[in-house]
């Protein structure tokens, strides 16, 4: 006998109406009313998802990646499962899961079939967060704030404007990057920790992610000028801009990030499309289990 099921939505997330995901949900199990519950907001939909989780039902994270991080972060902390409905503008965890589409996400709620999947543990100095898709600074945090404010567009192109806008003031900041080998210092127009392949809406940033189960793929880009800065955004949808010589490409278990410049944008951690906190940090792969749907 299936445990019992609810849906947890973000009535804002994507382009979709309120009625639209409603009517999605239903035919998922036709055979049966779904619970269906909305939340206010991030912090309402963790709170419902515990609730959910302590009754021992099966929740489905029906949002973007910020919302899906949310209900993932409880199902962590709860030892449950979960399922997903990609209803977000981006939907970069469920692509990296190959569950961007709605017909493969529902398809996995009806078998319930649970793998483990990886995501980042991001440690800072007063408390822990986890990121599904990938955590840094610079100009991919400034990228992330900036496609949060632009309503119209979605998936690689929200995100690719949103880079754009950041290139008018680009500049690069000087971080202090302790691995398991090496401390370095180091300037860098991007510098991201990553546990699976994609970033704003489908592009392809750290193609290597999944290459080494027990580590994760740590990337940075040094200085560019804007003409180049753009080429290299350009190869990143292809994946071929881990071959740019300003790009270093490796896989550690774990990163700190310390900065050394003033810069608001320098000490603000971005994952997941959200804001996590400020540095230091520290960013490994997450040790307990997260099962979902697949």
């Amino acid at each position: 006998m299936k445990e019992n099921i609810v849906y947890i939505v973000n009535p804002k997330s994507g382009k979709l109406s309120k009625t639209k995901k409603i009517r999605i949900i239903e035919n998922i199990d036709p055979s049966t009313k779904p619970e269906i519950v909305f939340s206010q907001s991030l912090e309402d939909a963790g709170k419902k998802a515990q609730e959910f989780m302590l009754k021992k039902y099966l929740v489905v994270a029906c949002g973007g990646d910020g919302f899906i991080n949310t209900i993932a972060q409880k199902a962590i902390d709860y030892a449950c499962n979960i399922a997903l409905l990609p209803f977000g503008r981006g939907n970069d965890f469920a692509r990296s899961l190959d569950l961007n589409t709605l017909e493969k996400a529902i398809d996995a709620i009806r078998g319930r079939n649970f793998k483990s999947v990886r995501y980042l543990n991001v440690v800072f100095s007063d408390n822990n967060r986890i990121s599904l898709t990938n955590a840094g600074v610079g100009l991919l945090s400034e990228a992330s704030f900036r496609a949060s404010q632009i309503p119209v567009l979605k998936g690689a192109l929200l995100y690719a404007s949103a880079a754009l806008i950041s290139f008018i003031n680009l500049k690069t900041h000087k971080y202090v990057v302790t691995t398991e080998s090496q401390k370095m210092e180091m300037n860098n127009l991007i510098l991201a920790g990553a546990a699976s392949e994609y970033t704003g809406g489908g592009m392809y940033i750290a193609p290597d992610a999944k290459k080494f189960r027990d580590k994760l793929n740590l990337l940075f880009a040094k200085k560019l000028s804007r003409l180049q800065a753009v080429k290299l955004l350009i190869m990143v949808f292809s994946g071929r801009h881990i071959f740019h010589h300003a790009v270093t490409n490796t896989r550690v278990r774990s990163v700190k990030i310390e900065s050394l410049t003033s810069d608001k944008w320098s000490w603000i951690v971005s994952g997941d499309g959200e804001y996590l906190g400020e540095l230091p940090v520290t960013i490994h792969l997450g040790k307990k289990a997260l099962k979902i749907a697949r």
